[in-house]
């Protein structure tokens, strides 16, 4: 007589706890859209997802002349982008382009902003610079451009 109790009380906490990640999920996207100033044009958001040791990569069509604000949040904030020392890279024809590794002040941040010389497709990779390279990952990308006159 119980069991049904039972599996009606478990299956409401397992909707509770996906209904939580789910909006976690729909918190970081906005975060990651705030990040990009209001001098740019919003153009796109992706997800950012890595599990254990998969590469991780995004893709983006970029336009010569234009100058893109390229800003990511991950589960856990900006401290995590920090403490793990997780690296986005803009890559192109397999030469990094731009990297929110900082190699100057030798800083991790939270995006970069980049003007394109050249039209074509570019990829994200996306890695953890320091720790356990086989840790998962979740996060956004997002991406905002303005045009040079």
């Amino acid at each position: 007589m119980r069991k049904p109790f039972l599996i009606i009380f478990l299956s409401f906490i397992s909707s509770f706890v996906f209904a939580q990640s789910g909006s976690t999920c729909d918190s970081l996207q906005r975060k990651s859209i705030a990040k990009i100033t209001r001098d740019y044009t919003y153009a796109k958001t992706f997800p950012m997802m890595k599990r254990g040791g998969e590469p991780a990569t995004g893709a983006l069509v970029m336009s010569e002349g234009s100058t893109y604000c390229v800003k990511f949040s991950v589960i856990g904030g900006d401290g995590n982008i920090l403490h793990d020392g997780i690296v986005l890279n803009l890559v192109n024809n397999g030469n990094v382009i731009a990297s929110s590794y900082n190699k100057v002040t030798l800083r991790y941040q939270d995006g970069f902003i980049i003007k394109c010389e050249k039209t074509g497709m570019y990829y994200f990779n996306y890695i953890f610079r320091e720790k356990d390279k086989k840790k998962d990952l979740c996060g956004y990308i997002s991406v905002g451009f303005k045009r040079s006159n």
